[in-house]
């Protein structure tokens, strides 16, 4: 037997998340950012974390700097079956998968001569979606854990009183754990759900790069690039539970994968409107299509399956706004229109419950001493529910969720700014 679900689901997991981003990226990645729905953020060096968005901001930073941020994100998913089926009407409860989880984020900045360097240490990637095992949708997905991590050394310098130009190295960490229930009712009343678990995991390489040019003294302009990165990931799959008719041809063994994850391409504007009125916007393409086709190789002989995902290009768009208040509080505030890669319902699986989503944003920075700062951020993110009809077909027969996610997520964000 050839369970298309699980050769999906190796590759699946590198991509799950929930409504924070759009697919599965994450964007919390500075909490001054934050509290401008990231409005900017390529543009706008108002510390060290802008070497994730734009490595040419580094040559903005004036002093050493280390930074130490987290982000909190607490989501809904809450699924509502409207006549799933596996093979006749799907048993189960209605469930919400959704987990709370942390994001951490480590930057410093330092010069030697007329070249700044950073150091960008984070989690671009990473989502825990955890269902309860007799749900309506669990011979789709039971479990998906996924963690990552991201290395980032960056070099920037200035060409000329107005450009600066600035090259990063990646190399990213992800570790996969996906579970799921396999069909089994037509063949066995004592063991109707058999269990199957994928990990993997992988290191590979890529690479970012950004100008910024200052086109007056109020107003400073970029563009950002981030490359694609390819994960050949290995991995295995381990089944329990299994009636002895599927055990005999769906057992133990190694797995193989190969996905692209997205190049982004940025442009950004950060205009001061007087001395304490900041205008920020920004523009962010992601390349999904590279996404778009998952071969999964099985060293147990089963052939190579090919997913089609049909995820699409995707932008983003933020205007936010900054006051500086008075000389040790900043008042920050945002909103952004982030558009999903998952082209329709039918596309839309319980691992990947994206749809076009706004982002509400506000935030205050506060000067401790001359040389610390704090951040803070907070953003609500409001989603249209979500359709799913998702089939997915077996050597036991079609299962097929039927229904709709209500989505919505709450974030919290700090960090502190340490100048030395």
């Amino acid at each position: 037997m050839k369970l298309k679900v699980l050769t999906a689901a190796l590759v699946m997991g590198l991509a799950t998340q929930a409504v924070q981003a759009s697919g599965f990226a994450l964007i919390e990645q500075s909490a001054s950012a934050q509290g401008l729905s990231y409005a900017g953020a390529a543009a706008n060096a108002e510390d060290t974390s802008v070497m994730w968005f734009n490595p040419a901001g580094l040559t903005e930073i004036e002093s050493q700097q280390a930074i130490l941020g987290g982000h909190v994100i607490a989501p809904k998913m809450a699924f509502e079956n409207k006549n799933s089926s596996n093979g006749a009407a799907a048993i189960g409860a209605n469930d919400n998968g959704a987990t709370i989880g942390f994001i951490p984020n480590l930057y410093w900045k330092t010069s030697f001569d007329d070249i700044d360097f950073g150091l960008g240490i984070n989690v671009p990637f990473g989502q825990h979606i955890s269902y309860d095992e007799d749900w309506v949708g669990r011979y789709h997905a039971t479990e998906t854990d996924l963690k990552t991590l991201n290395i980032n050394p960056a070099i920037a310098k200035r060409v000329n009183d107005k450009l600066s130009v600035g090259f990063g190295l990646n190399a990213q960490y992800v570790d996969i754990t996906m579970e799921q229930k396999i069909n089994q009712s037509a063949i066995s009343v004592l063991l109707p759900d058999g269990n199957a678990k994928v990990t993997g995991s992988n290191w590979a390489f890529g690479y970012n790069l950004g100008l910024s040019y200052q086109a007056s003294v109020q107003t400073s302009l970029a563009l950002a690039y981030r490359s694609q990165i390819t994960h050949d990931v290995n991995g295995k799959v381990r089944y329990r539970d299994l009636h002895a008719a599927v055990a005999a041809t769906n057992y133990d063994a190694a797995a193989t994968a190969s996905v692209t994850l997205p190049a982004t391409l940025t442009a950004a504007l950060d205009h001061q409107l007087d001395n304490k009125t900041q205008i920020l916007a920004s523009a962010t393409w992601t390349g999904w299509k590279a996404y778009d086709e998952l071969v999964v190789d099985f060293a147990n002989g089963a052939d190579d399956s090919e997913s089609n995902q049909n995820f699409k290009d995707s932008m983003r768009y933020a205007l936010g706004m900054g006051y500086q208040m008075n000389g040790t509080t900043k008042l920050r505030a945002g909103i952004a229109y982030d558009e999903s890669p998952v082209p329709n319902a039918a596309s839309r699986s319980p691992r990947t419950p994206d749809i076009d989503r706004i982002w509400l944003s506000v935030g205050v920075g506060y000067k401790l001493a001359d040389d610390m700062n704090l951040d803070l951020g907070y953003t609500h993110i409001f989603a249209d529910k979500a359709a799913v009809n998702y089939a997915q077909t077996t050597a036991l027969g079609t299962n097929t969720l039927n229904g709709e996610y209500d989505l919505a997520v709450d974030i919290f964000s700090a960090q502190l700014v340490w100048n030395y």
